[in-house]
């Protein structure tokens, strides 16, 4: 008789950071800062319409085991520091909750290729963004 193997997923841990990102107009200057001081990595995106680059902790095995992004911001594109991405679960009943605690939508719900996210600037006008991965 063949033994069955159930396979279990962590569930997903809400309410924490899973992603940041760091704004430079000199990403060569900032990305060695980093590597000296943390020992991140960091691999140049291709193809996208800005420039971008995806953060990895020194211990990562793969280039896309990613913490964060660092970005050289356009012209003309709001640049307020390192913007953190907060897992909930459910991102419109985050967004009706942020905003009826006095939240304001920055940048409305966007897809990405692994889940949505908004950008929010809270009471006081700290900006942070929500994240609802896919499951």
């Amino acid at each position: 008789m063949e033994s069955t193997k159930t396979v279990s997923k962590n569930p997903p841990r809400y309410h924490t950071i899973v992603h940041f990102e760091i704004p430079a107009n000199e990403p060569s200057k900032i990305s060695r800062f980093y590597e000296q001081l943390f020992g991140w990595k960091f691999t140049k995106m291709e193809g996208g319409n800005m420039d971008y680059w995806l953060i990895s902790h020194k211990d990562a095995k793969s280039p896309y085991e990613t913490m964060g992004g660092l970005y050289k911001p356009e012209q003309g594109m709001s640049q307020q520091g390192i913007l953190n991405y907060f897992s909930v679960k459910s991102i419109d009943e985050s967004l009706k909750q942020a905003s009826s605690l006095g939240a304001t939508v920055v940048m409305p719900k966007q897809e990405t290729g692994k889940g949505h996210f908004a950008i929010l600037a809270d009471p006081n006008g700290n900006t942070f963004a929500l994240f609802q991965g896919r499951m």
